[in-house]
């Protein structure tokens, strides 16, 4: 609540734009007393559509976003996933850590591995420093060509403290 000796806030260029979307889709009561209900003049599609903010895109699009096949996707949502190495992060810097994950991706690849668990930990509640920079080292141009894709681990693998990581046939 404001007081009534302060301005009110000003509204940006983009939330009038905003204001003005959700305004048109609210039309008068049919009785004064309110037994008649407000209807929205447009569909929920195209409400949600109009409400829709433009993504702000900060530099250069991620490319060759790394994904994962629907058959493969339910595999790992449910912990059926065969590793064949597995590497623990924990008590690394960040510098060690990415060596290290780096080292285990390469020479996974040149064994045929497909599957590799890295454990990473998941720090204080969830936002481990060697978590966070995980999907940043996955997206490194040094080994990004050997990846498939990765994903968060199952509860029994480490849940949200590892990661699976898929590389390419």
């Amino acid at each position: 609540m404001t007081d009534k000796n302060e301005n009110p806030r000003i509204l940006s260029p983009d939330e009038k734009s905003i204001w003005k979307k959700v305004a048109r889709t609210i039309a008068p009561r049919k009785s004064e007393k309110g037994h008649g209900a407000s209807r929205p003049l447009f569909s929920k599609i195209e409400f949600e559509n109009m409400l829709r903010l433009p993504v702000e895109r900060k530099g250069p699009k991620e490319k060759n976003k790394l994904k994962i096949e629907i058959n493969q996707d339910k595999k790992t949502r449910r912990g059926r996933v065969q590793i064949e190495a597995q590497i623990d992060l924990h008590d690394m810097t960040q510098p060690q850590a990415r060596t290290k994950l780096h080292q285990m991706i390469k020479t996974a690849k040149t064994s045929n591995k497909k599957c590799i668990l890295v454990i990473t930990g998941k720090g204080l509640r969830g936002e481990g420093v060697l978590r966070g920079s995980f999907v940043k080292w996955v997206n490194d141009s040094e080994v990004r060509d050997l990846i498939a894709t990765y994903a968060s681990a199952h509860k029994k693998h480490g849940g949200i403290g590892a990661w699976y990581i898929f590389l390419k046939d």
